[in-house]
């Protein structure tokens, strides 16, 4: 027997247990219920749907057809079924504004008694609705932190994948969306940049990274207040992952010093993100609108003496003897970031011999790939 209280009951418990919204556990439940009126008591071709009444105290159910016009099944334009079609002479009977194409619901006899079968259908309804309401929720929930920090606990390594737990679902990171040289151990908590959120036969799958450049502006936003609020705009990031980044800031508004409320008193928060990042090094530049000042910025540490652009998107610089490695960076890293950063085609040149190229002198915007890592790699299901 239908005793509603229990069935409101029931309700409530999955709402709590499993944090749904219970108007969609309502419909479930009640969607499972018709299943089984229909199981002892209609024709299988038959579409039942439920409600619970105005009043609250009993469930409704209704045999749904289709309206089709009298003419069209006369002329075999369309193959009537019984089961699934109403003419629309006998629809109007029972709504005169009725027109064909409509749906219309019949009410059926009350009852409140099943068989064990027809209960255990409805009980595999309810699981499957369950599931699907569950899938629906995870998933709206991780696509609003696309392109967001979140934080998980490492739960399963492989040769390829890192599983990291998320609360209610299990994101994975790509080994190649790691940060190069950095050890991952189970049962660490981290920090991942979310940049894909799929739905799959399988499940919700959220897609982790730690290399993406994306990652550090997104980890600047998470910490700092100013960013949230507007105050500082990130303007660019160049990233090699797990050496160096630089990031150019401006302030939206007057008096606020950009690159210092990024960095922070006596160097804690860009610390702190350095240390997130296993200790890369994190370059906090003011942005210019006038690419020669905006370039020169990007090139610190390194002190310029002058600079001019030339055709191809190109500006020359130049520098003193001394200043030429710090330019050029370990293995041509500050040079490649900068033109990346920028946009522009960066060509160190010596003062002094201001005609003669420096080996490891020129950065194309090319050479740092910033595109998602794994974009072609990753792009396979992962076997969990």
């Amino acid at each position: 027997m239908i005793n509603i209280k229990q069935i409101q009951n029931l309700i409530e418990q999955i709402v709590e247990e499993k944090d749904l919204d219970e108007e969609e556990v309502k419909e479930a439940v009640v969607y499972a219920l018709a299943a089984a009126y229909k199981k002892d008591y209609r024709h299988k071709e038959e579409r039942v749907e439920g409600r619970i009444d105005p009043t609250g105290k009993k469930i409704e159910f209704f045999l749904v057809k289709t309206v089709v016009d009298d003419k069209d099944v006369e002329n075999q334009n369309i193959k009537f079924n019984p089961y699934r079609h109403i003419l629309l002479s006998e629809a109007i009977k029972i709504n005169p504004n009725v027109k064909p194409g409509d749906e219309i619901r019949i009410p059926l006899e009350y009852k409140d008694t099943f068989s064990r079968i027809a209960a255990q259908t409805a009980k595999q309804v309810i699981n499957q609705k369950l599931k699907e309401i569950m899938k629906n929720s995870i998933y709206e929930e991780f696509k609003a932190k696309e392109n967001k920090v979140v934080s998980g606990i490492i739960q399963k390594i492989n040769s390829k994948i890192v599983y990291v737990d998320l609360g209610k679902t299990v994101g994975i990171m790509y080994r190649s969306e790691g940060i190069p040289g950095e050890f991952y151990k189970i049962g660490t908590r981290k920090k991942f940049y979310v940049y894909g959120v799929e739905k799959t036969p399988g499940g919700v799958e959220v897609y982790l990274s730690r290399a993406n450049p994306l990652f550090v502006p997104a980890l600047f936003a998470f910490e700092i207040p100013e960013i949230n609020e507007g105050i500082i705009e990130i303007k660019g990031i160049a990233r090699l992952p797990g050496i160096r980044s630089k990031m150019a800031v401006k302030s939206n508004i007057e008096g606020i010093d950009a690159v210092g409320a990024c960095i922070g008193p006596k160097g804690a928060r860009v610390l702190s993100i350095s240390n997130e990042l296993n200790g890369e090094k994190i370059d906090i530049i003011p942005y210019s609108e006038d690419p020669i000042q905006y370039v020169l910025n990007a090139l610190s540490p390194a002190k310029a003496v002058s600079a001019e652009i030339l055709p191809k998107r190109t500006i020359k610089v130049y520098v003193t003897e001394d200043q030429i490695p710090i330019a050029l960076g370990k293995n041509g890293q500050n040079i490649k970031l900068v033109a990346k950063l920028t946009g522009w085609r960066i060509d160190v040149r010596l003062a002094e011999e201001p005609e003669k190229e420096i080996e490891g002198g020129i950065a194309e915007v090319e050479d740092i790939d910033n595109t998602k890592p794994g974009d072609s790699e990753n792009s396979e299901s992962p076997e969990k």
